[in-house]
This record gives C-alpha cells, sequence and structure tokens, in this order.
C-alpha cells in the first residue's frame, strides 16, 4: 500500500464509498474505525457540516477541529503508551548517557559551557528529567509509528483531549453510531495527569506542607487577556483541586509573566502574595531570553533550596531539541544502549543526522551528507533543532529544486539543523472540505507527562494540500483519537 502515499493530491471519494484496504488499514486500530466508514457510507448524517467554530467550542481551544473522529482500542492504546514512554525516557536519558560530559553536550547542541552544564546538572538532580512535560509527534506509516520529534517543554499543545471528545461525540451523527455499536468510551484525562505528575514532583522536590501553588509564566507579550486567563485558571485550579481536595491539602494555578514572579525568604518563589511550589515556563525555547536573568538566578537559588519544582527549567535546553532523535539515530548501536533500546530506535526513530560537512551512514552506504541533501532531496526533511510550530520544516519532496539547495546551504553554514527521512503517513480516510473522502496526512501526539502517559490527540490535512507540513498554524485541523473500553 506504500506506493500510494505520495504527495499528489487524490480526487475525493464521492458519498464516502471506500475500498477494501482502507476500511483494513483503519480496522487494524479498531472494529469500531472501520465500522464508522460503513456507517458514513449510509448514514447521510455523517457527511453534515459540523457546527463547532472554534470562537463557538470554547475560547480555550481555538484551533479548528475536525467533525470524525478516529476509533482505537485497548490494545492499540497499550502499545502506544508502552512505546511513547519507553522513548520519552530514553531521550531524557540520552545526554547524559550518549553524550557524557558537557563540553561534549555544548558541542553537540551549539551551547555555551555554562548552560550545557547547567542542563546536565539539572538531569543529574532529577533522576533524568523524570517530571518533564513532553509530546512526541509521530507518524504511521502503515506498519509502525515514527517520531518526528519529541517536544520537551512545557508549551506543549493539543491537551484539550477532553474537550475534543466531548464536542466531536456530541454531533447527532455520532451520538447515533456509538449508540448502535453499544461503545463505550474511556474519557480522557490528559489535564488531569499533568496536575498529578506536578504535584508528584512536588512532592519529590520540595518539603511537601500540604499545598501546591502552581505559576504557568509567559513573556508579557504572550500572557492570555485577563478574561481567557481568568477561565483557564478556574479551570485548571478544579482539575488540581479533585487530586489535593481529597487529602485535604489545597493549592491554585495562576497564569502571570517571569516580572510577576518575586522572591522571598528563604529563597521562597511569590506571585500575587501567595507562596509558589511549581513553575510551570510556558514559553521557554530559548530560556534565558525569555525568562530573564534575575528570575533565573532566583529559580536556581529556589530549586537548590528545594523550595520550587521547575518545569522543564534549565534541562530544556538540551532535551527540547530535534538533534536528539539524531543522536540516537547515529548511535543506535552504542553499548550505552540495551537490545532493547537499540531495537525501540530502529522501529520507531526514522533515520535523522545533525546537518553538517561531514560523512554519514545511510542504508548501509557511507555517503557525504551534502551530496546526499543534493541528489536525494525527495527522501528527505530538514528542520531546525530549536524551531517550533513546523516554521523551518522543508519537504524536499514539496520544495523546488532551488530553494531547496538553498535552504540546504543556510542549514550547513549555520548549524543546528537536522534531516530526517521522510515518513508518508498511511492514507487515513477523513470527510474534506469539500464534502467527499480523502486519504489525511495525520500526526499522532502523544503526552507522557513525567513518566506517565497523557493521552493522545491527532492533527490532519488532506494529502497533498499545501507544503505537506502537518501543523496547525499551516492549515491543519485537530481530531479527536477515542480510547474505546
Amino acid at each position: 500500500m506504500k506506493e500510494q502515499y505520495g504527495m499528489r493530491a487524490p480526487e475525493p471519494i464521492p458519498g464516502g464509498k471506500l475500498p477494501p484496504d482502507i476500511k483494513a488499514l483503519h480496522g487494524g486500530l479498531s472494529s469500531a474505525a472501520a465500522e464508522f466508514l460503513d456507517f458514513a457510507e449510509r448514514v447521510p448524517e455523517a457527511f453534515a457540516r459540523h457546527s463547532f467554530a472554534p470562537s463557538e467550542a470554547s475560547p480555550l481551544f481555538p484551533y479548528q477541529l475536525h467533525a470524525w473522529p478516529l476509533f482505537i482500542d485497548a490494545t492499540a492504546v497499550v502499545a502506544m503508551r508502552e512505546m511513547a514512554t519507553k522513548l520519552c525516557r530514553l531521550i531524557k536519558c540520552a545526554p547524559r548517557r550518549l553524550l557524557g560530559d558537557a563540553g561534549s553536550a555544548a558541542a553537540w547542541y551549539g551551547l555555551s559551557q555554562e548552560r550545557a552544564s547547567e542542563a546536565l546538572d539539572c538531569l543529574a538532580r532529577t533522576d533524568d528529567a523524570r517530571g518533564a512535560i513532553s509530546r512526541g509527534d509521530f507518524i504511521h506509516d502503515g506498519t509502525a509509528l515514527k517520531c518526528l520529534e519529541f517536544n520537551l517543554t512545557a508549551g506543549v499543545g493539543g491537551w484539550e483531549t477532553a474537550f475534543l471528545v466531548q464536542q466531536v461525540m456530541s454531533q447527532p451523527a455520532m451520538h447515533r453510531f456509538a449508540t448502535e455499536q453499544g461503545l463505550r468510551i474511556r474519557q480522557p484525562h490528559t489535564l488531569r495527569v499533568f496536575f498529578a505528575n506536578i504535584v508528584d514532583c512536588v512532592r519529590r522536590d520540595t518539603e511537601w506542607e500540604g499545598e501546591c501553588n502552581i505559576a504557568i509564566l509567559f513573556p508579557p507579550s504572550g500572557l492570555p487577556g485577563p478574561a481567557l486567563a481568568e477561565q483557564a485558571c478556574r479551570l485548571f485550579t478544579s482539575q488540581l483541586m479533585e487530586i489535593l481536595r481529597p487529602e485535604g491539602a489545597r493549592g491554585e494555578v495562576f497564569m502571570t509573566t517571569y516580572g510577576a514572579v518575586k522572591s522571598a525568604e528563604g529563597h521562597r518563589l511569590t506571585t500575587q502574595g501567595k507562596r509558589l511550589h511549581a513553575v510551570v515556563e510556558y514559553e521557554a525555547r530559548d530560556r534565558l531570553l525569555m525568562a530573564g536573568p534575575e528570575f533565573i538566578e532566583n529559580a536556581r537559588a529556589a530549586t537548590s533550596a528545594r523550595s520550587i519544582s521547575l518545569f522543564n527549567g534549565p534541562a530544556q535546553d538540551v532535551l527540547d531539541d530535534k538533534r536528539n532523535l539524531a543522536l540516537l539515530s547515529e548511535r543506535v548501536t552504542s553499548s550505552a544502549l540495551s537490545a532493547e533500546e537499540q531495537a525501540l530506535v530502529r522501529t520507531h526513530v526514522p533515520w535523522s543526522r545533525r546537518v553538517e560537512r561531514a560523512h554519514v551512514e545511510r542504508g548501509g552506504e557511507r555517503v557525504f551528507l551534502p551530496e546526499l541533501l543534493s541528489s536525494r532531496r525527495e527522501e528527505l526533511v530538514l528542520k531546525a533543532g530549536r524551531d517550533f510550530g513546523g516554521a523551518s520544516v522543508l519537504l524536499g519532496e514539496s520544495t523546488p529544486a532551488p530553494a531547496w539547495d538553498e535552504a540546504a546551504r543556510k542549514a550547513l553554514d549555520e548549524g543546528g539543523w537536522v534531516v530526517q527521512e521522510r515518513v508518508r503517513s498511511a492514507p487515513f480516510h477523513y470527510l474534506g472540505p469539500d464534502g467527499g473522502v480523502l486519504p489525511h496526512s495525520v500526526i499522532w501526539g502523544l503526552f507522557v507527562l513525567g513518566e506517565t502517559y497523557g493521552g493522545h490527540s491527532l492533527r490532519l490535512c488532506p494529502i497533498g494540500k499545501g507544503t505537506g507540513v502537518v501543523n496547525v498554524s499551516q492549515g491543519a485541523m485537530f481530531a479527536a483519537l477515542i480510547d474505546l473500553e
């Protein structure tokens, strides 16, 4: 089937009459996923345009939401959970295990010796970022989920999994399908797991006093408006209190700026007169620039005094970097990795390398990387190691050769870029914008919150549309991936 997974936009299938191989693809996730396609063929209401525009659905969910869900059974969920948590754990261990010292880490990630040393020290203090917040982005190629990147940053999007399921399944056609099939839907709890992980880390990192106040920090330009921030804080605090209330503990969630966090006696951090026990740095991909030296020094002192938990803190300088996949891919045969870990990398991490003027191994052949970039463009993807939102991602197949060659020269000159083997999405079929059924490229977002699997959501875009980069900033939609009991 893989030869069908190209960039060329296919013709929509009117009325949803789908061939057996597509139903078999969906059926590999659950019998209900295939049965839904049969349902859509005979029930015109399944093709009704959904009524939940982003502004109507909730101001907390500013993305377009697709009307059709994808159903997944417990066996598939268990496999995803085990794979995602193990791969995340391996990525968090990789800087210390595969690079070893601050000098090697500084060279690999393009950091100063001081920042690399602080990041590795943070990893050593926290059992390799045991509580870090993350979301891995994967493509299912028809055989396995392949990891495109693992975003180890507190500001990962898509956590609104419960909202997605509730909105999509509230549609009359979806309600009818669930009733006819007798489906038992497992409600996702991504947000609850998010806060449970923070509480666990506060217990481990600080002197527990029966209170857990959490600040979610933004630079001034990124802070949501007052009404939205107030609504979000009410929702977040209610989720936090579901965890704390049974034991008589208390807590509150604040959304504020770095500048609003002050240092108090005993190296404690406060905001709005409340002592903070955890800080979530929502936008910290350039942490020194975003936070400023005063906050960083105060946070360092508070961490040393065991009065605060940081998410994801200084370790983010090495964890939230696409070069981590290149590190695993390049050193997959290292004796520092167990046989099980090597198999995990080979199965779920596509061939990835740092972009540099050097020889590399690919497919059993030793090649000069600049020549590979030029001669095998359609098989490759370029991306900046520390970028996000898909802004820097270039698919060779959809990029004209002159533009690709210019981007490759830039990447070679700048450093910090990654080249990755192009992974094609299996053609999962969804309702298209014109009412027909189309194959879509699908990105599977799998959350790992600390050491716990936090759920999943999907982003999707019709195959052949735009640049082929499946990102909400470039027109992709979110879709519900629904667990069945």
